[in-house]
């Protein structure tokens, strides 16, 4: 599915019975499936965690699927994470169209500033245009 660039805040805490664990923090990208999240600590893949503060007041179960260190000095990690039940949690109010093939319901709009169809608004802009770039393919 579609992945947007979006920095959706939010407070991602470790659920039992992996060690108590909170912090707040952002995605990078997001789609109905999971997200990526950066991080200050790494997590194992498997723990379940809970994000809370998302659009709406909403709140959402996932576990970890991977985490890869970003840079050499261990200061951050990317989380990929995978919903529990799929779902448009981002607030996305116009989401790509293969979005709509899990049957999600429309999400409450958050604002008109967070809509990423906005490709001239900031931070839409600083992204290209073509999507995102696949080393190796054509």
């Amino acid at each position: 599915m579609t992945r947007l660039r979006v920095e959706v805040p939010l407070r991602l805490a470790t659920l039992a019975p992996a060690p108590l664990f909170a912090e707040e923090s952002h995605t990078l990208v997001v789609n109905p499936q999971g997200c990526g999240v950066k991080l200050s600590r790494a997590l194992d893949p498997g723990t379940r965690v809970l994000l809370d503060g998302l659009p709406g007041g909403a709140q959402a179960r996932a576990r970890v699927a991977n985490c890869l260190p970003l840079g050499v000095d261990g200061k951050w990690f990317l989380l990929g994470l995978a919903l529990e039940t799929p779902g448009n949690v981002w607030g996305i109010t116009k989401p790509p169209a293969d979005w709509a093939s899990l049957d999600v319901p429309e999400p409450v709009p958050v604002s008109p500033a967070e809509d990423p169809t906005k490709k001239k608004d900031w931070p839409y802009s600083l992204f290209s245009q073509r999507g995102e770039a696949h080393p190796g393919r054509r």
